[in-house]
């Protein structure tokens, strides 16, 4: 089945596929392995950081290598700013490319939205955003700013009708990263949006966010959330714990040996969530 079919059933059904992100092959690795275990289609998200870090051809390389292990894994280039760099993921075969025009006027990122769909010319799927999603995938203290640039339904219908993507990326207050005190997302303005748009949601910002604000938002047309800094913070505990237990060792396979199951039981406890109404 292609990524859009599995979508469009999402969407139908009332559950979300998860994006998670990665940058090592043992992150890889772990959610790969979570997605066979629950049988559910999954996004392997790589930020632009994350792609020049691994590489875009390995990253295809890789996802080609664990889909002999499980076929329904897709490979997402996340938030792509540059035009240059996004059609070097499509050329080498990414499946999905979300280009983030947030930060842009609404007509610059119309135009360049345009721009990116028509470099894909229908091959793979396509996400755009309006609205800023603030922070950073990391951990901070205190609650995320307050911010006015929240989506507009106004201005997302009008995004959604002149580009025609696939998916669109919104801000309700949700945040990039793990903050002490979590914003309050605005679910009256969710609602709105959903009664405007019949497309897919994507719901960034997945990782903190409580689980009943997850199924809310899945019951509020979301059929993407996209999770990263809760991977990132198992892993780094992780190999935190590792090193203090294995202080003369020097074998990176044997320093590493773990960080792939906690990535895995944390993948599948997100997919426990977001897939709850999944049909099979």
């Amino acid at each position: 089945m292609k990524l859009i079919n599995h979508l469009e059933k999402a969407r139908k059904e009332g559950w979300a596929l998860g994006q998670f992100n990665f940058s090592t092959v043992e992150q890889m690795k772990g959610i790969v392995r979570a997605a066979a275990h629950c049988d559910v289609p999954v996004i392997l998200g790589t930020s632009t950081g994350e792609s020049k870090f691994l590489g875009l051809k390995e990253a295809v390389a890789l996802r080609d290598v664990m889909r002999e292990i499980y076929p329904y894994i897709y490979l997402n280039l996340d938030h792509g700013k540059d035009l240059n760099y996004i059609r070097k993921a499509i050329d080498v075969g990414y499946d999905m490319i979300h280009f983030d025009g947030s930060e842009l006027p609404l007509e610059e990122n119309i135009e360049k939205t345009k721009k990116v769909i028509d470099m894909a010319k229908g091959k793979i799927v396509f996400e755009g955003e309006i609205g800023k999603v603030g922070g950073s995938s990391n951990f901070h203290e205190g609650r995320p700013e307050s911010k006015e640039d929240l989506t507009s339904v106004e201005t997302l219908v009008k995004f959604i009708s002149e580009t025609q993507v696939d998916l669109c990326a919104f801000s309700i207050g949700n945040v990039h990263g793990v903050y002490s005190e979590m914003p309050n997302l605005d679910f009256k303005r969710l609602e709105e949006i959903r009664e405007a748009v019949s497309l897919g949601l994507v719901m960034h910002g997945g990782s903190g966010i409580s689980e009943e604000d997850i199924r809310k938002s899945i019951e509020n047309g979301v059929v993407k959330v996209n999770v990263n800094t809760e991977l990132r913070k198992v892993w780094r505990e992780e190999i935190e714990r590792s090193f203090a237990n294995n202080k003369n060792e020097a074998t990176p396979y044997i320093l590493l040996s773990s960080v792939s199951e906690v990535i895995f039981r944390k993948t599948k406890e997100k997919i426990n969530i977001f897939y709850e109404n999944n049909t099979g």
